[in-house]
Formats: structure tokens, C-alpha cells, sequence
């Protein structure tokens, strides 16, 4: 078959039936990188005017060696079965990047390497190790299976976290949630949380609280532009939603003063009653924490009026999928449990707009309680979140000298890099 570049809408098609696709297998995604310099194609084969095989490219041109480095996000998309299909799609891939100067191709397609529970355990006999030893004998070099995310130093996430919704109503997802998780969701609407759908007017307020997030997490984050830019375009798709967790301090604070009134109450009538002592006790140190909570609302209120955006969640929707690629909050503001609700109304929409899946996207594959990122997993498990461990990255090498010259420079910026952060 010939490799031939395809037309975006029936790509579109292609990938939005393709059960392996994200977003990322998109045309409106190469328009999202093509502003942070880099090109992009689409090419694919077919059989009787059908797509059979087919992924978007990515170029860079890399300064020095004068070549460029290509990109499958999330691809190819085929089946990944058909070794034959795969063979032929390989080799003819590798031809047409030989014309485009390119040195080395990177993949990392949504193909699980073994299956997992809910818990990280893996299910015996589903290791695709098949898979792997073709990729192997078609010249790919596997970066390695990366088990915690400070060891990643692949493109995207090797470990995910994803919800099954296809067929299935919220009552009965929520009845499968864990206690913790079904908790957080009613405590948030206690704490009188509601929740927004931001536009571009107000996308600032997601980047003021990325800005917080990436500075407790040490990563570094994007500039507003770049947001902009990626809301404006997958917007006009109707494939994002950006959606922004607000308090409203004031309700919260009578809510709270009414109840330390009633309690004043009752303490008056029961705490000089022998038989309500372990009553009045209770009611005592419920007092002590409703005093402090009242205390912090007015300070809440005299700094940042009487409602505050205090978490928020990016997600783009494509095909059957909802991916929840970035979520931000306010860590003073945590105790407030308004990513719960966040996770709720978005999963209630994808089941109400017919998804089948929601990813919550990247993991640690560590999944010990003393794991730095355990409370990240163990956030999403309580949805009823299943791991998912992915195959990982693969890079095609097109043409040695030019990689390993890649690599030589990509590990003297990095160590530069760590110098630099150390100081």
C-alpha cells in the first residue's frame, strides 16, 4: 500500500470511531503546535477508498544538527494486531520521514502494555509482550518502563487512571465509589461550592491557580497565551471545557454562625446534665471547630471578598473520551474538597453526552501508600478509576549519527538545566 497524506475531515472521521485515539490524533492539535514551532502532517493508508491505518506527524527542526525530530503523538492509529498491517505501515513511514530530513521518530501509542485493576494490580497473562517484540524487530528502541512520575522522561503519561461510563447511569458509578470519595462529594456541597464553565474572559482565573499548583508541585508552567490559544481553538471544535470551583465564604460563614448559635443553645439546656455530659462534650469541641472556621471565613471574606474561585479542571473531549489533562487548585483552600465536585459534574456530563470513557489521565505506577504521588491514585481509584499501564515511548531511529549527536545535547541541557535549579 502507499503512504499517502489524508484529507483532515475524513482523518477527523477516522480517528473520532478509532478506540485508540485521543485528542492528540487530531488536526486542531497540529494547529495548537504549530504555534509553539512545530509543523505537522497527516498520512495514513487505504484499502477500497477506507482508512485502515493513519496518524498525525509532528516536526521540529532541532538548531545544531540541522535535521528534525518527528512526533506520533498517541499513534499510529491501526490494529495494533495486524503485524502485517504494522510492518508495512512502519516501513513506509520510515521512507516518507527520510524525505522530510527527519532523524528519529517518536510513538507512544494508547495500547496497554498488561492489564491492572482498580488497585495497580496486574491481571496475570495479559502482558503484550508479542507486541513489543515486533516493535523491536521493526527497528524501535523502547525509552524504558518508568514506574514513578519523577522518573518519566517520556512525552506523556506510561500510567493513566480511567473510568468506564459506556452504559452505565451516575447512581450507579456512585454507588461503586468509595466512602472517602463519595464523602468529599457532599462535603464540597456543604461547603456551598458551585461550579463554573470559564470562557476566555475569564481563563485567567484557571492560570492564576496553575501558577499556585505548579509552584507546590515544583514543574513549570505555561504562559497565558499558551492556554489561550489551546482554549480558542478546541472551543471552536466543542471539545473543551474548563470548568472552576467557587466558595462562597459568606453563605458558608452564617451556615457556620447558625450553627454555633444552636449549639450555644443546646449547651446551655444539656451541659449541666450528667446523662448529656459525653453529648456536651461532643457539642463542645464542635464548637471549638466551628470558632475557627468562623474566625478564617472573616478572613477569607476581608481578603478576597465574599466568593473565590479556589480549583479548576481542563478537559478536552474527543471520539468517546474525556480526558482530564490539567487540574489546578489552591492548596489553603483543599480542606473545601471542591475537586470532588469538579470530577462529579464533569463524569455526570460525559455520561449525559453519551461518552464511554473518563480518563483522568496520569499516575504514578508506585502504588505503595508511603509513594510520593499515592494520594494523586488513590484520588482517582475512589471515583472507581481502573490503572492503566501503557506501553510506553518508542523511538524510530532514521539515522544514527544524527540521534545519538540528539542525545549527547539533550543530556548537556539537562544537566545544565539541573545545575542551574540547584543554584
Amino acid at each position: 500500500m502507499e503512504l499517502t497524506e489524508l484529507d483532515k475531515q475524513e482523518f477527523t472521521r477516522f480517528s473520532e470511531s478509532n478506540p485508540q485515539a485521543l485528542f492528540f490524533q487530531t488536526p486542531y492539535w497540529i494547529e495548537i503546535k504549530e504555534k509553539n514551532n512545530w509543523s505537522g502532517k497527516i498520512v495514513g493508508f487505504k484499502e477500497n477508498g477506507e482508512i485502515i491505518a493513519a496518524t498525525v506527524l509532528l516536526f521540529k527542526k532541532v538548531p545544531v544538527i540541522n535535521a528534525k525530530l518527528a512526533y506520533a503523538p498517541r499513534g499510529f492509529l491501526l490494529d495494533y494486531s495486524d503485524f502485517d498491517l504494522l510492518e508495512e505501515f512502519t516501513k513506509e513511514i520510515k521512507k516518507y520521514l527520510k524525505t522530510q530530513n527527519v532523524f528519529c521518530l517518536k510513538i507512544n501509542p494508547y495500547v496497554d502494555y498488561q492489564l491492572r485493576d482498580i488497585d495497580g494490580n496486574v491481571i496475570e497473562n495479559t502482558a503484550n509482550d508479542a507486541l513489543m517484540n515486533k516493535l523491536f524487530e521493526l527497528g524501535f528502541k523502547h525509552n524504558g518502563f518508568y514506574i514513578e512520575q519523577d522518573e518519566k522522561s517520556d512525552l506523556e503519561p506510561r500510567w493513566i487512571s480511567v473510568l468506564d461510563i459506556k452504559d452505565k447511569t451516575f447512581d450507579e458509578l456512585y454507588k461503586n465509589m468509595r466512602s472517602g470519595t463519595k464523602w468529599g462529594i457532599n462535603n464540597s456541597k456543604k461547603n456551598f461550592i458551585t461550579i463554573l464553565e470559564a470562557d476566555e474572559e475569564n481563563l485567567f482565573e484557571f492560570k492564576d491557580l496553575m501558577v499556585h499548583t505548579a509552584e507546590r508541585r515544583g514543574f513549570i508552567d505555561r504562559p497565558l497565551s499558551y492556554y489561550q490559544e489551546m482554549y480558542r481553538v478546541l472551543k471552536r471544535e466543542n471539545a473543551v471545557k474548563v470548568l472552576l470551583a467557587q466558595i462562597d465564604f459568606k453563605a458558608l460563614l452564617n451556615s457556620s454562625q447558625e450553627k454555633y448559635d444552636k449549639n450555644s443553645q443546646r449547651l446551655s439546656v444539656i451541659k449541666d446534665n450528667p446523662k448529656k455530659a459525653k453529648e456536651a462534650a461532643e457539642t463542645e469541641f464542635e464548637q471549638g471547630c466551628l470558632s475557627e472556621r468562623i474566625e478564617t471565613l472573616k478572613q477569607n471574606i476581608a481578603e478576597f471578598g465574599e466568593k473565590k474561585i479556589i480549583a479548576g479542571g481542563w478537559y478536552i473531549m474527543h471520539g468517546k473520551e474525556i480526558v482530564y489533562l490539567f487540574g489546578a487548585s489552591y492548596k489553603p483552600f483543599m480542606k473545601y474538597n471542591s475537586q470532588y465536585l469538579l470530577q462529579q459534574d464533569i463524569i455526570k456530563y460525559a455520561i449525559e453526552n453519551g461518552f464511554e470513557r473518563f480518563n483522568f489521565y496520569g499516575i504514578d505506577g508506585n502504588f505503595d501508600k508511603s509513594s510520593k504521588h499515592f494520594g494523586l491514585f488513590d484520588f482517582k481509584r475512589g471515583f472507581g478509576a481502573v490503572v492503566r499501564e501503557l506501553i510506553g515511548e518508542f523511538d524510530l531511529i532514521i539515522s544514527k549519527p544524527t540521534y545519538h549527536l540528539y542525545n549527547l545535547m539533550l543530556k548537556g541541557y539537562q544537566t545544565l538545566k539541573h545545575i542551574k535549579k540547584k543554584l
